[in-house]
């Protein structure tokens, strides 16, 4: 779990505090909030989890969709099938889940 991302999510108007990979690493300094339990840390990630999650497909789409732009221009070959599959990249977020996965790309 990445301590730092996640107590940066949760107090964001703070940078006075240090943490590793462990709770246990976690110095604090800000007066103006208590420091958060373990509990109180993995309780948000878990809620926060598929959030962050979807956020990250939808970069990694945002790439694919760049990296295959050339594919659409009008006389590439198999030009239909990679429009078939850029429109499946777009879709993507609409019925997204943690365990769905990337469209294929054609051959």
């Amino acid at each position: 779990m990445n301590y730092k991302r996640i107590i940066g999510h949760m107090f964001p108007e703070t940078s006075n505090f240090f943490v590793e990979d462990t709770y246990d690493s976690l110095e604090w300094w800000d007066e103006d909030n208590m420091k958060p339990t373990d509990d109180e840390i993995i309780t948000y990630y878990n809620n926060y989890m598929i959030e962050w999650a979807k956020e990250e497909m939808k970069q990694q789409r945002n790439m694919l969709l760049i990296a295959c732009d050339y594919c659409a221009l009008p006389d590439y070959p198999n030009r239909d099938k990679w429009l078939v599959y850029r429109q499946e990249l777009r879709q993507l977020p609409e019925n997204w889940t943690i365990d769905t996965p990337f469209p294929k790309k054609p051959t």
